[in-house]
């Protein structure tokens, strides 16, 4: 096939073929020289040290990984034993769930240790038997946070609608309840009972 001249005469094609001739001339020049390699002491030490340091760093890199393992398997178990503690509270009563000064000192109870959570839990039952006591909307086991959300948009609340919203998030979602949510479902829970 010939060449074409647009391939032999564009610029692109005569930088190229430069480049390629440079580095010819290069490896051309390199290849004639010939070094020998300088005389290095010879230490018989030097060998059993950097074996040993070797070794050394194999250990520290293993012990690490191993405390990365127990680390990550500890907060493992320790969060499914939280999940299972929840899921071992006994569910209330239908005498309890008309009693919202039950929850609400319940919820102080939970928070007071520190497990807000189950502190955010109670409220969400604290304000749920509010519903039920103003006959708003019945307690029925079966409803779902979405079907109580619906049943209250006849009657919109910012407060009831916080702390079903964030009862979803903790129970069904991902959200962690930290002291600021418990306040905040604190503060919702006396609005409503203020009303």
């Amino acid at each position: 096939m010939a060449d074409l001249p647009h391939r032999t005469n564009s610029l692109a094609w005569q930088i190229r073929l430069g480049w390629q001739n440079l580095g010819e001339w290069f490896e051309y020049q390199l290849s004639r020289v010939d070094v020998d390699p300088p005389q290095l002491p010879r230490w018989p030490w030097l060998e059993p040290l950097a074996r040993g340091l070797f070794w050394v760093a194999i250990a520290a890199m293993a012990l690490w990984v191993s405390w990365l393992l127990y680390q990550g398997i500890t907060a493992y178990l320790n969060q499914r034993q939280s999940k299972s503690t929840a899921a071992q509270t006994p569910l209330p009563s239908q005498q309890a769930l008309k009693q919202a000064a039950f929850w609400w000192r319940e919820a102080q109870r939970l928070a007071q240790q520190g497990n807000y959570a189950e502190a955010c839990k109670a409220l969400y039952m604290a304000g749920l038997a509010r519903l039920n006591d103003t006959e708003i909307v019945l307690y029925r086991p079966s409803r779902t946070d979405g079907e109580y959300l619906t049943c209250i948009a006849t009657h919109p609340s910012r407060p009831y609608e916080l702390l079903i919203r964030t009862h979803e998030r903790i129970a069904y979602g991902d959200a962690q309840a930290t002291e600021e949510t418990y306040q905040r479902c604190r503060r919702a829970y006396q609005e409503i009972a203020q009303s």
